[in-house]
């Protein structure tokens, strides 16, 4: 719930802000040569401030909701529409707000009148600043859209050239895949299977977004997270994720079973170490991880079955814990095993709910 209120305001902080410099170039390609020194009066930067804070809320609600709609339609036709109606709402909303709010904004030219409303409205200074919010709006939403594509804090990696040259980083790494993936694939069919793995790639996202996870690839039925040590370490997040995905899964089952006749049953193993970060590609490009840590990972996720866990969680991640442990959750000590490809021996932990 913490978690979801921070992310709630630093959305809404950033599509704010972003609407603050909006108003500020908007302000400056208007004025006149000889009076640009206007802009930098208190007046004009307090209804830079405000104009930005109200269409940073009134495009945040109308946004989210339009992010709502857009998962219950399948089409982009139709999602197309509903963006464009949302940023014809902001700029009516917010002239609407301004003209209630006139002793505010201190503005001269502010209509005072409903008369002198409706003529702004139908003013071509008014479809003006439509068209400018439907660049602006349309330049934020494809920018988060993007974004939650590529993965949170992705694209902005990528326009800063981070890892354009390729950097050591300790991360931790969770592999998690469907269990009797190959049953279940044989039993559902090609399309039902997919939809399942749909479904459940889908639920993981709220338990993903409390525990700062990054989503790193989906292969198959199979997922890949990762953080930096400092944010998985934290209330052992890297484990949490685990348990708050079951969660959701146990709270779904009868949707599950009704529509595919189980219930699935996900197997995870859990690694830290040190690899290079680097960006890859010229025709696709992508954030690549690169080194023994992630191979580890995947080697200790594809011992579940043998040892009957659930989740598999390697010595070196364990002694990062410092004695924390997860409430109503205990943890088993398998022993060292030599994973394939390796000469030194690995040890293992097998964390269980009570």
């Amino acid at each position: 719930m913490k978690n979801s209120i921070k992310s709630t305001g630093a959305y809404f902080a950033t599509i704010t802000l972003t609407w603050i410099v909006a108003f500020f170039f908007l302000v400056v390609f208007q004025v006149e040569e000889n009076s640009m020194i206007s802009i930098f009066q208190a007046n004009t930067f307090q209804n830079i401030l405000l104009s930005g804070i109200i269409s940073g809320v009134i495009w945040g609600l109308i946004y989210k909701f339009v992010q709502y709609i857009r998962s219950q339609i399948p089409t982009y036709f139709l999602a197309v529409v509903i963006s464009l109606f949302a940023n014809i709402c902001s700029a009516y909303l917010l002239m609407y707000v301004r003209f209630h709010l006139a002793d505010v904004f201190i503005l001269d030219d502010m209509p005072v009148t409903y008369t002198g409303l409706y003529e702004l409205y139908n003013s071509q200074l008014f479809y003006s600043i439509l068209v400018y919010f439907f660049i602006i709006g349309s330049l934020i939403e494809i920018f988060y859209d993007v974004d939650r594509k590529f993965g949170k804090g992705i694209l902005l990696k990528f326009l800063l050239g981070r890892y354009y040259k390729p950097k050591e980083e300790e991360r931790i790494f969770l592999f998690m895949d469907l269990k009797s993936s190959t049953y279940y694939a044989e039993k559902l069919g090609h399309f039902k299977y997919s939809r399942l793995i749909q479904d459940c790639f889908k639920d993981i996202s709220s338990a993903v977004t409390k525990n700062k996870a990054e989503i790193y690839q989906y292969v198959g039925d199979e997922i890949v997270l990762t953080w930096k040590m400092k944010n998985g370490l934290e209330e052992t997040k890297c484990l949490q994720v685990f348990y708050d995905f079951m969660e959701v899964l146990e709270k779904k089952k009868e949707y599950y079973q009704k529509s595919y006749g189980m219930v699935p049953v996900f197997k995870a193993g859990v690694h830290s170490g040190k690899v290079m970060v680097a960006q890859v590609g010229e025709l696709k490009s992508e954030i690549a991880y690169h080194g023994d840590a992630i191979n580890t990972a995947s080697r200790i996720q594809g011992l579940c079955n043998s040892y009957q866990s659930r989740l598999l969680v390697s010595g070196n991640l364990f002694n990062q814990f410092k004695g924390e442990n997860l409430q109503g959750i205990n943890y088993k000590y398998l022993g060292e095993v030599l994973l394939t490809g390796k000469e030194i021996t690995t040890k293992l932990y097998s964390y269980k709910l009570n």
